[in-house]
């Protein structure tokens, strides 16, 4: 499946692993997700992504074919319900985005791949075949991604900037991760989606069911 985003094919492949049992022999599931946190207040908000195994990655990976296309692109993001009447208007997602772009392939940590990334709101769109479009603009200075001891985190600082994006606080949030089309002796072949589901506010979230897709938009259901 090949979804548009701005100029860029995105390719999506899950962004999930896969670990051998020692006794069977078989494969295990890992959701990557798993440990995701939420936590919103009146002046401030932080989304905090699992710390992965392997601190290296690699991007803008050249891809041979006609036409040629690339690959080692890379998205997470946080999506939450609205209310009803409010679909379309307020933001219902934060999207960090790794376009693939010409001139790679580049490797390093998490912090080097997100240097020049900005967290963008979306909201729903109906008349958008992805389901979303691009929300308002947010103070950059407030509204940012970083990497705190390994870990990706989506910071939101200030009144302002909180009430901006959640009108209304949600009582949980879905993460997801997104690679376009990595070189598959990373991360397998194949094509399905990871996400992870989570109270916020919450630090031990109970396990709650995987909706399989995002709450923003309709990339989990074009396969």
């Amino acid at each position: 499946m090949t979804l548009a985003l701005g100029k860029y094919p995105f390719l999506v492949i899950a962004a999930s692993v896969a670990i051998a049992s020692r006794s069977s022999g078989q494969l295990a599931p890992v959701n990557i997700l798993a440990g995701s946190q939420a936590f919103i207040t009146p002046d401030s908000a932080r989304f905090v992504f699992p710390r992965q195994a392997n601190d290296s990655y690699e991007w803008d990976v050249p891809i041979h074919g006609d036409p040629p296309t690339g690959g080692g692109g890379y998205l997470w993001d946080v999506s939450w319900e609205t209310p009803a009447d409010r679909t379309g208007i307020d933001p219902c997602g934060l999207w960090l985005v790794q376009y693939w772009k010409s001139g790679g392939p580049h490797k390093g940590p998490l912090k080097s791949l997100i240097e020049w990334l900005r967290i963008e709101p979306i909201v729903k769109d109906t008349k958008n075949l992805s389901g979303f479009s691009f929300g308002p603009r947010v103070d950059t200075r407030k509204v940012f991604a970083t990497v705190e001891d390994g870990q990706l985190v989506f910071v939101i600082r200030g009144a302002d900037a909180v009430q901006q994006i959640f009108p209304t606080i949600p009582s949980k949030v879905t993460f997801r991760a997104i690679l376009d089309d990595t070189p598959p002796h990373r991360f397998g072949s194949g094509s399905s989606h990871e996400y992870k589901t989570v109270m916020v506010n919450t630090p031990n979230s109970p396990e709650i069911r995987e909706t399989r897709r995002s709450k923003c938009d309709n990339m989990g259901d074009m396969h």
